[in-house]
Protein backbone atom coordinates (compact mmCIF):
# COMPACT_ATOMS: atom_id res chain seq x y z
CA UNK A 1 0.00 0.00 0.00
CA UNK A 2 1.50 3.34 -1.01
CA UNK A 3 1.48 6.62 0.93
CA UNK A 4 -1.71 7.91 -0.70
CA UNK A 5 -3.65 4.68 -0.18
CA UNK A 6 -2.61 4.56 3.48
CA UNK A 7 -3.53 8.20 4.01
CA UNK A 8 -6.94 7.93 2.36
CA UNK A 9 -7.82 4.69 4.16
CA UNK A 10 -6.71 6.11 7.52
CA UNK A 11 -7.99 9.62 6.75
CA UNK A 12 -4.67 10.83 8.12
CA UNK A 13 -1.23 11.52 6.65
CA UNK A 14 1.77 12.03 8.87
CA UNK A 15 5.32 12.50 7.60
CA UNK A 16 8.06 13.09 10.14
CA UNK A 17 10.32 16.01 9.42
CA UNK A 18 14.00 15.51 8.73
CA UNK A 19 17.01 17.80 8.48
CA UNK A 20 15.81 18.96 5.04
CA UNK A 21 12.13 17.99 4.77
CA UNK A 22 9.14 19.32 6.72
CA UNK A 23 6.82 17.57 9.05
CA UNK A 24 3.52 17.13 7.21
CA UNK A 25 0.29 16.35 9.04
CA UNK A 26 -3.00 16.03 7.21
CA UNK A 27 -6.11 15.05 9.14
CA UNK A 28 -8.71 14.54 6.41
CA UNK A 29 -11.62 14.18 8.87
CA UNK A 30 -10.53 17.26 10.80
CA UNK A 31 -9.90 19.23 7.59
CA UNK A 32 -6.47 20.18 8.91
CA UNK A 33 -3.27 20.32 6.83
CA UNK A 34 0.06 21.38 8.37
CA UNK A 35 3.59 21.91 7.03
CA UNK A 36 6.18 22.59 9.74
CA UNK A 37 9.97 22.92 9.85
CA UNK A 38 12.36 23.33 6.95
CA UNK A 39 11.93 22.34 3.32
CA UNK A 40 14.84 21.98 0.98
CA UNK A 41 14.56 18.37 -0.17
CA UNK A 42 17.07 17.03 -2.65
CA UNK A 43 14.14 16.26 -4.96
CA UNK A 44 11.16 18.47 -4.11
CA UNK A 45 8.95 16.92 -6.78
CA UNK A 46 9.51 13.43 -5.37
CA UNK A 47 8.72 14.62 -1.83
CA UNK A 48 5.70 16.80 -2.67
CA UNK A 49 4.07 14.86 -5.53
CA UNK A 50 2.30 12.32 -3.25
CA UNK A 51 1.06 15.21 -1.11
CA UNK A 52 -0.21 17.03 -4.21
CA UNK A 53 -1.95 13.86 -5.41
CA UNK A 54 -3.61 13.43 -2.03
CA UNK A 55 -4.74 17.07 -2.21
CA UNK A 56 -6.35 16.40 -5.61
CA UNK A 57 -8.29 13.48 -4.14
CA UNK A 58 -9.30 15.60 -1.15
CA UNK A 59 -10.61 18.39 -3.41
CA UNK A 60 -12.59 15.93 -5.51
CA UNK A 61 -14.18 14.32 -2.44
CA UNK A 62 -14.69 17.43 -0.26
CA UNK A 63 -16.28 20.10 -2.42
CA UNK A 64 -18.16 21.70 0.48
CA UNK A 65 -15.54 21.57 3.22
CA UNK A 66 -13.43 24.15 4.98
CA UNK A 67 -9.75 23.23 4.92
CA UNK A 68 -7.51 24.83 7.52
CA UNK A 69 -3.85 24.91 6.49
CA UNK A 70 -0.88 25.98 8.56
CA UNK A 71 2.37 26.81 6.83
CA UNK A 72 4.99 27.04 9.56
CA UNK A 73 8.35 26.93 7.81
CA UNK A 74 11.61 28.12 9.26
CA UNK A 75 13.05 28.01 5.76
CA UNK A 76 12.08 26.75 2.31
CA UNK A 77 13.90 26.82 -1.01
CA UNK A 78 12.82 27.76 -4.52
CA UNK A 79 11.84 24.24 -5.52
CA UNK A 80 9.59 24.04 -2.45
CA UNK A 81 8.06 27.39 -3.42
CA UNK A 82 7.19 25.86 -6.82
CA UNK A 83 5.51 22.90 -5.11
CA UNK A 84 3.56 25.22 -2.78
CA UNK A 85 2.52 27.23 -5.83
CA UNK A 86 1.23 24.05 -7.48
CA UNK A 87 -0.75 23.04 -4.36
CA UNK A 88 -2.15 26.54 -3.83
CA UNK A 89 -3.10 26.86 -7.52
CA UNK A 90 -5.02 23.60 -7.35
CA UNK A 91 -6.85 24.72 -4.18
CA UNK A 92 -7.53 28.15 -5.69
CA UNK A 93 -9.13 26.53 -8.76
CA UNK A 94 -11.17 24.21 -6.55
CA UNK A 95 -12.51 27.14 -4.52
CA UNK A 96 -13.59 28.85 -7.75
CA UNK A 97 -15.49 25.74 -8.88
CA UNK A 98 -17.03 24.46 -5.65
CA UNK A 99 -18.05 25.40 -2.14
CA UNK A 100 -14.62 24.51 -0.76
CA UNK A 101 -13.12 27.13 1.55
CA UNK A 102 -9.38 27.16 2.21
CA UNK A 103 -7.95 29.13 5.13
CA UNK A 104 -4.15 29.37 5.41
CA UNK A 105 -2.26 30.56 8.47
CA UNK A 106 1.18 31.58 7.16
CA UNK A 107 3.45 31.72 10.22
CA UNK A 108 6.59 33.81 10.34
CA UNK A 109 9.19 35.18 12.75
CA UNK A 110 8.95 38.96 13.24
CA UNK A 111 12.38 39.53 11.68
CA UNK A 112 12.04 37.02 8.81
CA UNK A 113 11.23 39.41 5.98
CA UNK A 114 11.69 36.73 3.31
CA UNK A 115 9.00 34.58 4.93
CA UNK A 116 6.70 37.58 5.34
CA UNK A 117 7.18 38.56 1.70
CA UNK A 118 6.58 35.00 0.52
CA UNK A 119 3.30 34.84 2.44
CA UNK A 120 2.22 38.18 0.98
CA UNK A 121 3.19 37.05 -2.52
CA UNK A 122 1.15 33.85 -2.27
CA UNK A 123 -1.77 35.84 -0.84
CA UNK A 124 -1.59 38.21 -3.82
CA UNK A 125 -1.39 35.37 -6.37
CA UNK A 126 -4.22 33.26 -4.97
CA UNK A 127 -7.14 35.57 -4.29
CA UNK A 128 -9.62 32.76 -3.60
CA UNK A 129 -7.59 31.41 -0.68
CA UNK A 130 -7.90 33.07 2.72
CA UNK A 131 -4.34 33.85 3.77
CA UNK A 132 -3.69 35.04 7.29
CA UNK A 133 -0.12 36.10 8.12
CA UNK A 134 0.54 35.11 11.72
CA UNK A 135 3.58 36.24 13.69
CA UNK A 136 5.02 33.42 15.78
CA UNK A 137 5.07 34.04 19.52
CA UNK A 138 8.47 35.14 20.78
Amino acid sequence: MNLMQRAMSNQHLSICGSKNTPEVIWDVNGNSFVFRGVSYPENAKKFYEPIFNLAKIYVKDNKESKLNMVIDFEYFNTSTARMLYKIFAMFNEAVLNSELNVHIDWKYESDDFDMIDSGKDFDFMFKELNFNLVEKAA
